[in-house]
This record gives C-alpha cells, sequence and structure tokens, in this order.
C-alpha cells in the first residue's frame, strides 16, 4: 500500500492534473501568505451544484503542487457540497501530518473556498476578478 501511494504522489508531481487557469471560471479564489508571497489560485467552473470543471496554480512548493492535484481530481465532477465535505476530510486527514503538509494544504484548501466565496459574490452582482484570503500558515515552516 505505501508503495502504492508513493507512486501516486509521484505521478501528481510529474503530471499534476487540473493545472493552471479555466477559459471561463465562475469563481477564482486566492489563497496566500503575506509573509513568504506564496500562493495558490483556484479556479471553478459550475453548472447548478456541479463542479464542471477545476483547476489551479501556485508558485508554493512540491507538496502544494501534489496536494493541488489530488484534491481537485477528488472534486472533478462532484457536487460542491461533496467537495466541501471533501475539503473538510482532507483537511482533518492532514492535521495529524508533519506542519508543512499542513500547511500547503491550507493553502489549496483555503483559495478553494476562496473561489465558492467569489462565485457566489458574482452571482449577487460583484465584478471582482478573484477573491484572496491570506492564511496563517506559510509551507516554509520549521518543524
Amino acid at each position: 500500500m505505501e508503495n502504492n501511494l508513493n507512486q501516486e504522489i509521484i505521478e501528481h508531481l510529474m503530471h499534476p492534473r487540473n493545472y493552471g487557469p479555466l477559459q471561463t471560471p465562475t469563481g477564482v479564489g486566492v489563497g496566500h501568505s503575506e509573509k513568504t508571497g506564496e500562493f495558490v489560485i483556484f479556479y471553478i467552473n459550475t453548472k447548478d451544484t456541479t463542479l464542471q470543471e477545476v483547476g489551479y496554480a501556485t508558485n508554493g512548493c512540491q507538496d502544494t503542487v501534489v496536494l493541488g492535484s489530488m484534491f481537485t481530481e477528488m472534486i472533478k465532477g462532484q457536487t460542491i457540497a461533496y467537495a466541501q465535505s471533501a475539503a473538510q476530510k482532507l483537511r482533518d486527514k492532514v492535521a495529524m501530518g508533519p506542519l508543512k503538509q499542513q500547511a500547503c494544504a491550507n493553502m489549496v484548501l483555503t483559495a478553494f473556498e476562496a473561489a465558492l466565496i467569489h462565485e457566489q459574490q458574482r452571482k449577487e452582482g460583484s465584478t471582482e476578478e478573484l477573491h484572496a484570503i491570506e492564511i496563517g500558515m506559510e509551507c516554509e515552516v520549521e518543524e
């Protein structure tokens, strides 16, 4: 099992899924750290309550790339409610791991939350290009 997990992580690192912007996102969110300048941009395109397309970009570390790739694969084509539940489960799971992984996951998941907020704001008439949320953790943490 451990070998399979390592292979999956390597695969997501070497060939990240859903990396890059969407042509016509319905929501764009950013999770960022003022302290380090690290960020994740998360793009969503929903129809009704389904995430038709998702994408992300980051200037973060390889853990951030892997977590972004794995998370977008988990939620692509799923309902927003499912994605929010998956995000909470991922937060709970990485909360038991190293601080660095917690910080990287936090940046990805915060960007996702910001994209959902942005989409809702657009529905309410906002013309902002994105919604940004500063995170309290950085990937460059000392263990």
